[in-house]
């Protein structure tokens, strides 16, 4: 029979902000203060954004296009980039310490979690270029029978494989053995 973990909510609030150990009441009090900021820039942005765009727009399908692509670089990269300095200027990104006897089975799961995003990132590299090809009118699964196919699939598994090393160092550094 398999373990509870606990509640839902703290684990995905842990997961989302990268928070190792527990969530006490002082991280808690400040994943909240970050969480209402980063609403309230979003909100704002999200209104100064929509505004501008239908006060400037001539051509409504090239002014969808620029604010499709604005909003989806501020969620994708701004936002996340604004959360992480919040979050290490707060310390709430401490290292995971582990057992010293369990130290090197950690890095190992950390690595293969990092992997794992690899496999997941080419995948939808993958899946996002279909898409791209069925948006234009053409035929999705055209990706496969295309003779330059094995590039094309080199290139995902290429960048797949640096994002999963890249993850799973990054995760593996985060573990530290504990200190008496």
């Amino acid at each position: 029979m398999k373990k509870s973990k606990g509640p839902l909510w703290p684990r995905f609030i842990k997961r989302f902000y990268g928070i190792n150990g527990a969530l006490d009441e002082y991280r808690e009090q400040e994943v909240n203060r970050i969480g209402n900021k980063l609403f309230i820039l979003l909100f704002l942005f999200e209104f100064i954004s929509t505004t501008l765009t239908f006060l400037l727009s001539t051509v409504w399908k090239v002014s969808a296009e620029i604010f499709l692509y604005c909003n989806a670089f501020v969620i994708i990269f701004v936002m996340p980039m604004v959360m992480m300095t919040m979050l290490t200027n707060k310390d709430l990104q401490g290292p995971l310490e582990v057992p010293r006897d369990k130290l090197e089975k950690e890095r190992q799961k950390a690595k293969k979690k990092g992997w794992l995003n690899g496999v997941v990132f080419a995948i939808f590299m993958l899946v996002f270029n279909m898409f791209s090809k069925w948006q234009e009118g053409e035929n999705p699964l055209e990706i496969l029978f295309n003779p330059l196919f094995l590039s094309i699939f080199s290139i995902f598994i290429f960048s797949g494989f640096i994002f999963g090393a890249i993850m799973g160092s990054m995760a593996a550094s985060q573990i530290d053995p504990e200190k008496n």
